[in-house]
């Protein structure tokens, strides 16, 4: 930052590593634009599971450097990365919309992203508690969901950015806030959440993250039939992400997402006493199964119980090249044994 540059893509937590982030994707509120952190490395040193330490990049050692890209670890550890930088302005802009309708969000968002207004989206899926109402008999808690979208963009202060420009033209219900932040402080904004969340005991909480990636055309109906039968308090002191994002901006051969124009990636992010898994976990699998049968993929980076049947979905047409590159770079098994059935 002191020399006005920043990787393209950046997580939302930066205190996990890059070698991990690689390994899964590396998904940020800029990769509608910009693909994911695996898009934008240049090079990169890898332990494999021979024991060899190699280095790859686009030009050198191309097998594996696609094998450790979002290959979960199977392949190789990654002990290094050069990742691109790209200039930044010093200031950041955002717009705290709210929707109370998922379609308006979605209309919205493919908007933005066609039209490039903005460099960075993100989105949640909120409840408003209503109480209690009876399922099977049974007084349940439900909840009426709102969708906040923000929606950022860099600037210099000797030229702000035309407010109303900016957000002519869409449907939100209101616009709350808008708030200037430096680089900086935009790039650390969730730290004062995980503040929280520490100070509440939810950062030790049991972390069942589900996080799946959808096509566009079967997003609302999957999301909505998921917040149907969500109740509010299985989230705990978590939340539900929603990703609006180009389907083309990840060239990254083992990201595996749908083959759609525009795909949204869905989210839900508990934070959990373990005793709640008993209930949260069925949940959450068929959450899981649901997204896959309606042409979802899983982003895996947290929460995962597969048996090889749906191992094999997710990877689709890249299942045997991932078992070849197993075989050649780990042959003996000996990184991650028994998570993916290879």
């Amino acid at each position: 930052l002191r020399a006005g540059l920043v990787p393209p893509v950046l997580t939302n937590n930066l205190g996990v590593s890059v070698g991990g982030t690689l390994s899964v994707a590396g998904l940020g509120i800029a990769s509608f634009r910009e693909g994911c952190q695996g898009d934008n490395v240049l090079e990169m040193e890898v332990v494999t599971g021979a024991g060899e330490v190699v280095t790859c990049s686009p030009d050198r050692e191309r097998d594996l450097f696609d094998a450790v890209r979002s290959g979960l670890g199977l392949c190789g550890v990654i002990t290094r990365a050069t990742i691109r930088l790209v200039p930044a302005k010093p200031m950041v802009r955002t717009f705290y919309l709210l929707y109370d309708d998922l379609s308006s969000l979605m209309k919205d968002s493919q908007r933005l992203m066609t039209e490039e207004r903005f460099g960075y989206l993100e989105s949640w899926c909120v409840p408003c508690p209503q109480g209690f109402r009876k399922v099977a008999g049974v007084p349940t808690p439900f909840a009426q969901w709102f969708y906040p979208l923000h929606a950022s963009l860099e600037f210099d202060p000797a030229s702000p950015p035309d407010d109303r420009a900016l957000t002519a033209g869409l449907s939100h219900y209101r616009s709350v806030h808008v708030e200037d932040r430096t680089m900086a402080e935009f790039a650390l904004r969730l730290e004062p959440l995980f503040e929280l969340w520490k100070r509440g005991g939810y950062w030790a909480a049991a972390h069942p993250w589900m996080e799946v990636v959808m096509p566009w055309e079967s997003t609302a109906s999957y999301i909505t039939a998921i917040l149907a039968n969500l109740p509010p308090h299985l989230l705990g002191g978590g939340h539900i992400l929603l990703w609006p994002s180009k389907g083309s901006t990840s060239k990254v051969p083992l990201f595996m997402k749908p083959k759609s124009e525009f795909v949204m990636g869905f989210g839900i992010l508990p934070g959990l006493p373990p005793q709640a898994m008993a209930v949260a976990g069925p949940m959450l699998a068929k959450a899981s199964d649901l997204a896959m049968k309606m042409g979802g993929k899983r982003y895996p980076s947290g929460w995962l119980e597969f048996d090889e049947a749906r191992w094999r979905a997710q990877f689709g047409e890249m299942w045997e090249p991932l078992r070849a590159a197993k075989a050649r770079f780990d042959p003996d098994g000996v990184l991650h044994p028994g998570l993916v059935p290879l």
